[in-house]
């Protein structure tokens, strides 16, 4: 129950924040976005962005690959997105994905995965739908979450 509450008040958060969260946060998730694929080859990937938020990462990475998929629980935030050629959107909780298993090369989720709550459900959904997860938080606690999950452990 506790996380369905998170869920709710956090969706809530979210949708209520809208565009102001650009101007809290825009270069800080460029930033993440750009540093958290550094090295990777996206071109003509298929890449899934779990928690995507306003869309940022696909306004700046969807011209380069091959399918560019935004889910987030907040609905509202995703009309940017939806707005971009090469997008698709979906609103769902990233850690009940409506995919089918290998459908994404690539899972990405930047200040997405909090150990308090379902963390470990949206890793296992990420690593279901796709070959790679690249994730990371501002918090230690989750980023060691995620280092022991993609681990293996």
């Amino acid at each position: 129950m506790k996380a369905i509450t998170s869920k709710v008040r956090v969706r809530e958060l979210y949708e209520r924040m809208g565009l102001s969260y650009l101007e809290l946060y825009l270069v800080e998730s460029v930033t993440g976005y750009l540093t958290l694929i550094e090295g990777v080859k996206l071109r003509d990937a298929r890449v899934i962005d779990i928690g995507c938020g306003l869309g940022i990462g696909a306004g700046l990475l969807s011209g380069i690959t091959k399918q560019y998929a935004c889910i987030d629980i907040a609905c509202g935030l995703l009309r940017y997105p939806a707005s971009l050629p090469n997008v698709d959107v979906v609103c769902s909780d990233g850690a009940m994905l409506p995919i089918r298993s290998s459908s994404f090369n690539t899972s990405i989720l930047l200040n997405t995965v909090n150990a308090d709550l379902d963390g470990s459900d949206l890793i296992r959904e990420a690593r279901r739908v796709s070959s790679l997860v690249l994730a990371r938080s501002p918090r230690s606690i989750d980023n060691e979450l995620i280092a022991t999950l993609l681990r293996g452990g």
